[in-house]
């Protein structure tokens, strides 16, 4: 774990938007840019998640450990185990985003994109 200010929880909220919008910039009919949608939804729910975790919790999860980061996330009231379904349907296609040799389905991505914009809708409720 890593500890986390309200400055370091307000940038990966401001790196989380980010992501997300590039996503959906990239996204469309071509298995390339799906990939890199796909890659940046999850570096969105990553980013979405750490900033959650740190305005509610003063720290956040630190590594590979996508489990963890689900359990940490699940404690944040009041919603906290809605976001954790949300980062690990997102996590659960991160492999395949990021180092996978087969194309993602438009279906399989568009899912990841609302998982990843429940987490970053859910920033402003916090004040972020």
């Amino acid at each position: 774990m890593r500890v986390m200010t309200k400055a370091d929880a307000r940038h990966r909220a401001a790196v989380a938007r980010r992501y997300l919008e590039v996503a959906e910039l990239v996204v469309g009919e071509d298995p390339a840019d799906r990939r890199v949608a796909a890659g940046l939804a999850v570096l969105a729910a990553i980013a979405a998640s750490d900033a959650l975790c740190g305005a509610a919790l003063g720290r956040a999860p630190q590594g590979q450990d996508h489990a963890e980061a689900a359990r940490v996330l699940a404690t944040v009231q009041p919603d906290g185990a809605q976001l954790a379904v949300h980062l690990t349907r997102v996590l659960n296609e991160k492999s395949n985003a990021h180092y996978g040799t087969t194309y993602l389905t438009p279906t399989v991505v568009n899912q990841m994109l609302r998982h990843a914009a429940a987490l970053v809708d859910a920033l402003p409720a916090r004040g972020l």
